[in-house]
């Protein structure tokens, strides 16, 4: 597991490596987050492989029958979200997201999921688009109420 993430990280890495990583005239290049964010993976990938070595592993399955379930829950909404991101794009499928899963497995009140699903993306939409100047996926929904396309 740990080796198959450290791969992974070293993919993100060769590939954050192609745009720009560093400070330009407009903010942080392209490259910057991915670099950072695959930096990261990297540093966490080596300490669990690291830990896979030093410490025997444990007798049984990885994730136990009972522990699918809630795990599938988590995963199958964002392997959706991220397949109709095209059409939603990152803000209006990572609200929906917060929204099922803040209510559907946090089982909070409506007015949490609400606050949630609206200003968690808001947030991200003010940080990327108008601070870092990054546009990012808006989907064919949010580019037809924003700019009407």
């Amino acid at each position: 597991m740990a080796a198959g993430l450290l791969a992974f990280a070293v993919v993100m890495l060769r590939q954050a490596l192609h745009l720009p990583v560093g400070w330009t005239a407009t903010g942080p290049g392209a490259g910057f987050f991915p670099f950072w964010l695959a930096l990261g993976v990297g540093v966490v990938a080596v300490v669990l492989l690291w830990q896979a070595v030093r410490v025997p592993a444990a007798e049984g399955a990885l994730v136990p029958v009972g522990a699918w379930k809630p795990l599938l829950v988590v995963f199958l909404p964002i392997v959706a979200t991220i397949a109709l991101l095209g059409v939603l794009g990152l803000y209006l499928g990572g609200a929906l997201y917060l929204a099922g899963y803040t209510r559907l497995v946090g089982r909070h009140r409506w007015p949490f999921v609400v606050a949630v699903s609206v200003l968690v993306p808001l947030g991200l939409f003010l940080i990327f688009e108008r601070w870092f100047l990054l546009p990012m996926p808006k989907g064919a929904v949010l580019e037809w109420l924003l700019y009407g396309r």
